[in-house]
């Protein structure tokens, strides 16, 4: 799947035509992954279609169309968001799925899987941009309390919907979570903002493809799982510019820790972390070590909202007034 994702990448062939359980289990993959469509995608671009079971090639060519359908709503909303946005003088980026589809890196209209819409505000006109929103029809996904989303230092308001649009908003303050390094920050991105040629506001190349990666590793708790998701490698692969490769060695660790993995699938990286990636090898050929690896992730959640969090004096106050909230949380998480 690596090398079919790859915009260049030689495919081997050898292989073909493969049985059954191959292209079962590239489905089952896929799937997880988000990038069924991009797969679909890749396999006519290679002039690889031919090979695929017939029935398949129906398949994944209606999650693609509907995929295009879906996205073509979602950039529409998009459009509607900017307008408002643009004429209250709200400064504000569009960011992650949202950035793709509006800038387009590789066939992002078909192949792109998108969740919500994203956009990272000015703190400033942060609750004024939701109020907007909220004057035009849209409202809270949820109207129940939950301390442990709406805290001062969540990375973003509460998601809101609207019944004539397609996806939900995020309204962003920050790009990450809480973490002891600052390897990008909003305020950066926001000053170094682009804009398309339909008047909508988009971060930097740069900005994008950083955080595409830092999304992954610290949002997706990527780095802690030691694992990769092609979704977010797809969009890193096709935003990186010409002399990424020479600057990755005085990057973020998580920026070099991303790229050690992906050395494991292209020849073309650099093994930063020789540990990270033979430990990814591993959970990828042997069920107990990921097994293993998982505990060790539900552990490091427990420590951090347990001790990490504990240090806000707001987040204190509110597990003291909402105890069984955190307690469901928790055991909700740990049947995963």
């Amino acid at each position: 799947m690596a090398q079919l994702l790859h915009p260049i990448a030689v495919v081997d062939t050898s292989y073909l035509p493969a049985p059954q359980i191959f292209w079962d289990r590239l489905v089952q993959l896929g799937s997880s992954q988000l990038v069924l469509p991009a797969i679909y995608g890749a396999l006519k671009r290679k002039k690889l279609i031919v090979h695929v079971p017939k029935d398949l090639v129906c398949y994944l060519q209606e999650i693609r169309d509907l995929n295009q359908k879906r996205n073509t709503a979602i950039l529409k909303q998009i459009t509607f968001l900017s307008e408002i946005f643009n004429r209250h003088q709200i400064e504000h980026v569009f960011i992650k799925g949202a950035a793709i589809l509006i800038i387009k890196p590789y066939e992002a209209l078909s192949d792109r899987m998108v969740g919500d819409i994203d956009v990272l505000v000015s703190e400033k006109d942060l609750l004024r941009a939701q109020q907007l929103l909220m004057d035009e029809g849209f409202e809270e996904v949820s109207k129940n309390y939950d301390f442990t989303k709406d805290l001062d230092s969540s990375k973003h308001l509460k998601r809101i919907v609207h019944p004539n649009f397609i996806a939900a908003v995020e309204i962003h303050r920050k790009l990450l979570d809480l973490t002891l390094k600052k390897p990008i920050l909003s305020t950066e991105v926001l000053e170094d903002k682009t804009q398309n040629p339909n008047m909508i506001y988009i971060p930097s190349r740069k900005h994008l493809w950083q955080h595409a990666i830092l999304n992954w590793q610290y949002n997706d708790s990527g780095i802690i799982r030691n694992t990769l998701a092609f979704r977010s490698v797809l969009d890193v692969i096709n935003l990186e510019h010409k002399n990424v490769l020479t600057k990755i060695k005085k990057a973020h660790y998580a920026i070099k820790h991303f790229y050690s993995l992906l050395s494991l699938y292209y020849d073309n990286y650099y093994t930063y972390h020789p540990f990270s990636k033979l430990r990814y090898k591993w959970q990828l050929n042997y069920k107990f070590y990921n097994k293993l690896n998982s505990l060790y992730f539900k552990l490091h959640y427990l420590f951090n909202v347990g001790f990490i969090r504990l240090r806000s004096k707001v987040y204190r106050k509110r597990v003291l007034n909402h105890p069984q909230i955190l307690w469901q949380r928790i055991l909700n998480f740990w049947k995963k």
